[in-house]
């Protein structure tokens, strides 16, 4: 669904809903799952969201030609936060490494089949091409998603999902220094919103979970 709404929507559109994944798990968790936030976590997540959009509020645009688009980058939000909230029930029986090599074990049996169908290449052509693949592989999916797999041991998924509100600012950040953009006062200003959003949930009881021991499964 995200490759979709980058295809279909703007970048600004895309980014900006699939932002609104940590609200998905508050709803999701409250709604069927029976979890209760107090106004600790309410007020972070309030701040959080308020923080990031923002950033790109000014570029958001409303557009027939984008719906498509942007219902895709809400069906990724909402799946992204299904999957936070998989990943933390697992975690209370699985260890990271044994998460990781099943989800990457079925996302290669889904998506293996349809780049068959879909694609007439199968492995990149180019060194270049073969050094992202290389990297999003270990960057994206094994050191980021290990580290959110691992988290979600002690932290609850609401929790750890405000942390991807972090993304466009890091984004703004890693632009200013690398290819030397502007940075603007409200990109400072989002990030100590969200930060505040961040620290005000970590207070809520509902974002740590219960240590079990210190031989727990790590």
């Amino acid at each position: 669904a995200l490759p979709i709404s980058l295809t279909e929507a703007s970048v600004t559109n895309s980014n900006l809903l699939h932002n609104l994944m940590p609200l998905f798990v508050a709803l999701t968790g409250w709604l069927f799952l029976g979890k209760k936030f107090d106004r600790y976590f309410l007020s972070g997540l309030v701040l959080g969201l308020g923080g990031t959009i923002s950033i790109s509020i000014e570029d958001f645009q409303i557009s027939p030609d984008n719906l498509i688009g942007d219902l895709a980058a809400l069906l990724s939000a909402w799946f992204y936060a299904g999957t936070y909230m998989l990943v933390e029930k697992l975690r209370e029986k699985f260890s990271t490494t044994t998460v990781l090599l099943w989800a990457c074990s079925i996302e290669l049996l889904v998506i293996f089949p349809a780049t068959l169908l879909t694609e007439d290449r199968l492995f990149p052509s180019s060194t270049n091409g073969w050094l992202v693949a290389i990297g999003l592989g270990v960057f994206c999916q094994v050191i980021g998603q290990g580290i959110m797999a691992y988290s979600l041991k002690q932290f609850s998924s609401g929790f750890v999902s405000l942390f991807i509100l972090l993304e466009p600012i890091f984004t703004g950040f890693l632009a200013w220094i690398i290819f030397a953009e502007e940075l603007t006062v409200m990109n400072g200003i989002a990030f100590f919103v969200v930060l505040t959003g961040i620290y005000l949930a970590q207070l809520s009881q509902s974002a740590n979970k219960q240590i079990l021991s210190q031989d727990e499964i790590i």
